[in-house]
């Protein structure tokens, strides 16, 4: 902030006031801001709903309280005030945000609209933080991939033809859930109303939508499945997919998932410190050409993975990042027929000082993802 010589900065984006403060909270109407001055007071602004739950939580100068949204004041008086207070110039006041983000029903005044010009676009200062995790964050996404993991070899152990694939997955995630709270003495989750643990997976040609819903068809012999298991810990998060085959793959199926394999296993080599995180979707889209399985892609190869589920910077050929040693990418290059289903593994892959490392310890060769039988 001080080298972009700035008197003072908002937050507004929910994640980014979490990497912040420590405060997590559940996006709502109500404006919630971070107010930082630039030698380093801070100021929450948050409604009567969030008092107790930011006091609580994180350690900044001050939580200023307003009623209600829209109330007889709007909130976003009340950020202009902290501003005001902390004798911010209009033209020397950056934010992430044109003020709050529209959500549930919220409509309000821009922070331009009440401090009389655009703020500076601040966004890159919280950002380009948050790209490279720390020690302790990366212990927190190494112990998500870990519970994943056991949750998901609980899951895949009872997957049974007949059954549809809530009857598979949901004891085992809750199975899953209980073991963290015995083994985890007071853990947690953190952010919005996510329980914790998750495994599920879709089946059938519904996996040929690389964002197909669980359809409750019920599982069959044939089917290609489609998985995904994660845990929050500390708010962090990680993803860990896999592509099951119900019963003995056929020739086609086979086929795709080697293909599929390839991919993944040619981004994740590519990965290491000075690699363009664009080149990293280059070079799985020249195997992707040589294995005629181009027009089968849906998207990119991966995306970092931190407090949320998707981030910034993508392994995206229109992406301009540079990897570096600490960023958490997902890595989860498709292949997707519609005749035949989908075929996808996700791992959460770090870049290390030599290279990267697979977070995600899970078996990824078909003859290890054969279930059902």
């Amino acid at each position: 902030m001080q080298a972009a010589g700035l008197d003072a900065l908002c937050i507004f984006y929910p994640a980014r006031v979490a990497y912040l403060t420590g405060f997590h909270h559940i996006p709502t109407e109500r404006p919630i801001a971070l107010v930082i001055g630039s030698s380093g007071q801070s100021s929450l602004v948050v409604p009567a709903v969030e008092k107790e739950h930011a006091e609580s939580s994180t350690s900044v100068d001050q939580v200023r309280i307003y009623f209600e949204y829209p109330g007889a004041e709007h909130p976003m008086e009340s950020v202009v005030d902290v501003l005001t207070e902390m004798s911010a110039r209009p033209e020397r006041t950056g934010a992430d945000h044109d003020g709050y983000v529209p959500y549930w029903g919220y409509r309000g005044p821009r922070l331009s609209d009440l401090v009389g010009m655009e703020p500076v676009d601040a966004e890159l200062l919280v950002e380009s933080l948050r790209r490279v995790k720390s020690k302790a964050e990366l212990e927190c996404i190494q112990l998500s991939c870990d519970w994943a993991a056991r949750a998901h070899r609980r899951m895949q152990g009872v997957i049974q033809a007949g059954k549809t694939e809530m009857e598979c997955y949901t004891p085992a995630a809750i199975e899953t859930l209980f073991e963290m709270v015995r083994e985890m003495p007071g853990w947690r989750p953190r952010g919005g109303d996510d329980t914790g643990i998750t495994a599920m997976f879709v089946g059938g040609r519904a996996t040929a939508m690389p964002h197909g819903f669980v359809k409750g068809h019920g599982i069959q012999v044939g089917d290609v499945l489609v998985s995904g298991a994660a845990a929050n810990i500390d708010g962090y998060r990680s993803e860990l997919e896999r592509t099951m085959i119900v019963g003995e793959p056929s020739p086609e199926q086979r086929r795709a998932f080697e293909a599929m394999l390839a991919l993944q296993s040619r981004a994740i080599e590519v990965m290491a410190p000075g690699v363009p995180a664009g080149e990293v979707e280059l070079a799985t889209l020249r195997v992707a050409e040589e294995l005629g399985v181009a027009d089968n892609l849906r998207h990119h190869v991966g995306h970092s993975i931190g407090l949320e589920g998707h981030e910034a910077p993508f392994l995206d050929r229109g992406d301009d990042a540079i990897l570096e040693p600490g960023m958490v990418f997902t890595v989860e290059p498709g292949v997707y027929i519609k005749e035949l289903g989908g075929f996808r593994h996700s791992d959460t892959v770090v870049i290390t000082d030599d290279g990267c490392r697979v977070m995600t310890d899970y078996p990824r060769h078909i003859e290890d993802l054969i279930v059902g039988t």
